[in-house]
């Protein structure tokens, strides 16, 4: 890749939102842009909410502002993330500093007077190309104001000045200070009017939709705060088709020529993207009309990427051998991870170098830390994601910087490149303290599959390392009866030399024999005692490495099966391999249940988790079958290992359950408030997400009616109310 093109922007931005200068290749979106524009115009107040990842950020500066500037409307974008100053102040001081401010209106100061929002607002003057423009303020991730450690004064009042400022109030203290003034006649007429006047001013509330509760904190200052609501929804197939294509035949500087993607390649990116080809039973999936924005970016950016480094020329179609097929589209979402990992030594380290030809202070510790191998940079930045961030229920995990700094013996910086230029993290402040976790959920299978992977290659590491440290033990053992027989020879010599002694050489060679033969007998036993604790342990395949190096040594095998204890190798092998069989499928429908957790797909996880309950029921009752001697305690596989997998699953059931009534109980809440307000569209599409919530098993769907607390089945509830739903909808 070139220098030039490394400095030039992109057409898909990847996990990054879409900035406003990048409005000319946010593509997909524009019925969302038209509608949420249109009700900003008609509206005082709009609610934007929509679940994470789906874009509200991007469709906020790169869709609607653009389409606001050509009403003579100018967004400001204000966010309340920081919790080290009152909420109203760090607002104020970007109101102050935005660039559209033009000037002040200074009718009716009030010197050494405290302004509240309702009266900066009224004040400053905005301005769009040098004429004037009504101000749109958009406070981005609403629910900041929430859940960052800002205080209690802090945040109510801020809601009530807000509240001033929505409901086209004036605040009733200086309502109550001006009346004063004009009794007195210390304000004139014309001034009371110029206060008597509302401020022209829009403003949109941006909240993740899992928030969206908390809005309620703040309804009883504004009523109708969720009157005028918009939700953003995934991408239908056809919008994401255009937010494939459009960008890619943009024409500009980027550091990519233009390009197009043949009909058959698009396809195969959208329906691998919507999971039409996610199902191993080769069905597809009911919801291929959604498609995750993220996800499009991660892949798009990726064929972006090959395109510079290969060179290619305008107008250059990309076809599927280009990105490697379906492999290939799999493989941009899980080499992201990987490949953000590998650069992220080299970000580090320039990150230090700049901070140096700054003169700016380095620590002790970065110091030490940039004169590590890369290798080992690259190590200590995935363990801490892989180890620290994520929670033994496989979520993301928020973690205070003192903690990942003491526990990997990291900087800031390091935890700070991380987040600035790798995009693996985030950082928040709360409590004032700052906290890290991984930047998206779309990132947490790529972080679960490789730490999977550094779990099984190190446990894989220590058994070869046991295994070899026994090959070594044997070798000494074999050295020391070599040595013995070398002794035994010169013995033999001496007596043939001496005939005294013959007879006594004789005996010593006959003992000799016989030790030789009870040593390689032990050995055999050795071995294969190695191998039942394999078993007895559950590493199978060490196990399988050991039973297999016994059978290919036909003489050992013949031994332990002629001598007593008799003993069949290649049947007790047979034995084991039942056994890993039956393991393998507790821990395939576990890991499969676990990954199903992890993108919100309750019910099939729970129907894998009692696959893994049935499993392991079916190796329990084995190893009792098959074991030596249970009445003594001698277990082919520990109890212990079983009963802890046992009692893990039942706590997977418990959570999967717990997460699934809670998404149910949402969706209902939903549900009956649509119904409420007759919106028969929405309360079918919230009905069908409770029906895709339902569990399978009997057990589970009695939890769910246990914790929702009704008096009938909660699939015949579902069913009951898609009838009447669906009629309502029909005009029945």
């Amino acid at each position: 890749m070139s220098n030039a093109a490394t400095n030039l922007p992109r057409r898909y931005p990847g996990l990054r939102p879409f900035e406003r200068s990048q409005s000319a290749v946010f593509h997909g979106r524009q019925d969302d842009i038209t509608k949420l524009s249109n009700l900003v115009l008609r509206e005082r107040l709009v609610v934007l909410f929509a679940k994470s990842g789906m874009g509200k950020t991007s469709l906020l500066q790169a869709g609607c502002a653009p389409e606001l500037e050509r009403q003579d409307f100018v967004p400001v974008f204000l966010r309340t993330e920081r919790s080290d100053r009152p909420l109203l102040a760090g607002i104020g001081e970007m109101l102050e500093k935005n660039p559209h401010v033009g000037g002040k209106d200074a009718t009716g100061l009030r010197p050494g007077a405290s302004q509240t929002l309702w009266e900066k607002m009224k004040r400053l003057e905005f301005d769009l190309n040098g004429l004037p423009a009504t101000p749109v303020l958009v406070l981005d991730q609403f629910e900041e104001a929430f859940t960052l450690s800002h205080t209690e004064e802090s945040r109510n009042q801020f809601f009530s000045e807000l509240a001033d400022l929505a409901n086209e109030t004036m605040p009733e203290e200086l309502r109550a200070t001006l009346l004063e003034q004009f009794e007195y006649g210390n304000l004139d007429v014309e001034t009371m009017q110029w206060w008597e006047q509302q401020p022209n001013v829009r403003i949109v509330l941006s909240i993740r939709s899992d928030f969206l509760h908390m809005i309620d904190r703040v309804s009883k200052g504004i009523p109708g705060i969720l009157r005028n609501r918009y939700e953003l929804l995934p991408l239908d197939r056809e919008k994401a088709r255009t937010a494939i294509e459009l960008p890619a035949m943009e024409e500009g500087l980027y550091a990519s020529h233009n390009f197009h993607y043949a009909p058959a390649a698009l396809d195969e990116m959208l329906d691998f993207l919507s999971g039409r080809n996610a199902g191993s039973d080769g069905k597809v999936n009911n919801k291929a009309e959604e498609i995750e924005a993220v996800n499009l970016q991660i892949i798009c950016q990726d064929v972006e990427e090959r395109i510079i480094d290969y060179q290619k020329n305008a107008g250059f179609v990309v076809d599927s051998q280009f990105y490697e097929g379906q492999e290939g589209l799999r493989n941009s979402i899980r080499n992201f991870y990987q490949n953000q990992l590998t650069q992220f030594p080299k970000a580090y380290v320039d990150r230090i170098l700049q901070k140096t030809q700054q003169g700016a202070p380095i620590s002790t510790l970065d110091k030490g830390l940039t004169a590590k191998p890369v290798t080992e940079l690259h190590d200590t930045a995935r363990r801490l994601i892989e180890e620290s961030l994520i929670t033994p229920g496989n979520r993301r995990n928020s973690v205070v910087d003192d903690t990942l700094i003491s526990d990997y013996q990291v900087s800031p910086d390091f935890l700070d490149t991380l987040v600035d230029k790798s995009r693996l993290l985030r950082k928040e402040p709360r409590l004032d303290d700052f906290y890290y976790e991984i930047s998206h959920d779309t990132l947490l299978p790529a972080v679960i599959e490789s730490r999977n992977a550094r779990r099984d290659k190190e446990q894989a590491d220590r058994q070869k390392a046991e295994y070899q440290a026994q090959l070594a033990a044997e070798a000494k053992r074999r050295e020391a009866v070599e040595a013995e027989l070398t002794a035994t020879r010169r013995q033999r010599k001496l007596a043939r030399m001496v005939a005294a002694t013959s007879f006594l050489s004789l005996l010593v060679c006959l003992a000799a024999a016989v030790w030789f033969i009870n040593e390689y007998v032990e050995n055999a036993r050795n071995q294969l005692e190695q191998a039942e604790f394999y078993v007895h342990n559950e590493l199978y395949n060490a196990a399988d490495h050991a039973y297999q190096e016994l059978i290919d040594r036909p003489y050992r095998c013949w031994i332990l099966e002629n001598t007593k204890p008799h003993q069949d190798v290649c049947a007790e092998y047979e034995i084991v391999k039942r056994f890993h069989k039956m393991y393998r499928t507790v821990e395939d429908n576990f890991k499969l249940a676990d990954s199903l957790m992890l993108v919100n797909n309750y019910s099939p996880a729970l129907q894998r988790y009692r696959l893994a309950e049935d499993s392991l029921k079916a190796y329990r009752a084995l190893n009792a079958q098959l074991s030596h001697d249970t009445l003594n305690n001698d277990w082919r596989v520990r109890r212990e290992l079983i009963n802890e997998k046992n009692d893990l699953i039942g706590k997977r059931i418990y959570n999967a359950n717990q997460a699934l009534a809670r998404e149910f109980k949402i969706s209902q809440r939903e549900y009956e408030s649509f119904v409420e307000a007759k919106v028969w569209g929405q309360a079918l599409r919230n009905l069908r997400r409770m029906k895709q919530l339902l569990p399978s098993h009997p057990s589970d769907e009695t939890d769910l009616k246990n914790a929702l607390i009704i008096d009938e089945m909660p699939s015949d509830y579902v069913r009951k109310e898609l009838i009447k739903c669906e009629a309502k909808l029909r005009g029945l």
